[in-house]
């Protein structure tokens, strides 16, 4: 049986590698949205903003605010993930701007909709609708994609924000002060 201080460590680790895979998630989905390829953008974003989740909830566990038996159980699933991690999307509509540069005031209307199971599935699965076949192509639009990327931008932002330059602990306890 591992003692309290080997837990630690490991949920340490959980909430690093998560954060770090997250960030790697973003800069790949705007690899492929720059490419057009808005479905699988969209996936690796909806993907990463799971990691959110659980780098969040494994730093809740870490310091003791949250309990490692209710992380087990949430760790694999993908719903309750996104819903843990739901505020990003409340963040990211009341900031609906993203800057695209080189001046200060090079910014675009971020259009955000909620991240959905189904829009999820749709990026990556060939599905029928009346007798019709739907593609991921034909599912996720670039303004489906460019959305759940400004929600994952907003996110990350915020936990760097309030952990880097704040100097809040780690997980949700220092996120939501």
């Amino acid at each position: 049986m591992e003692n309290k201080l080997e837990k630690q460590k490991l949920h340490w680790e959980i909430y690093r590698q998560a954060h770090n895979n997250a960030a790697a998630l973003l800069t790949e989905a705007k690899l492929l949205f720059e490419n057009a390829h808005y479905s699988r953008a969209y996936f690796l974003a909806y993907t990463a903003l799971e990691e959110i989740s659980k780098s969040q909830y494994a730093a809740d566990v870490y310091t003791g605010y949250s309990n490692e038996a209710d992380f087990a159980k949430s760790f694999a699933d993908h719903k309750l993930k996104i819903l843990r991690v739901g505020w990003a999307y409340y963040e990211a509509e009341d900031h609906p701007t993203s800057w695209v540069g080189p001046d200060l005031h090079d910014v675009e209307q971020v259009v955000v909709e909620e991240p959905l199971w189904k829009k999820r599935q749709d990026s990556l699965y060939v599905g029928v609708l009346n007798s019709k076949v739907i593609t991921p192509k034909s599912s996720i639009t670039k303004t489906d994609a460019r959305g759940i990327i400004h929600i994952l931008e907003t996110a990350l932002e915020q936990i760097v924000q309030m952990t880097e330059y704040w100097g809040h602990q780690i997980g949700s306890k220092g996120l939501f002060k």
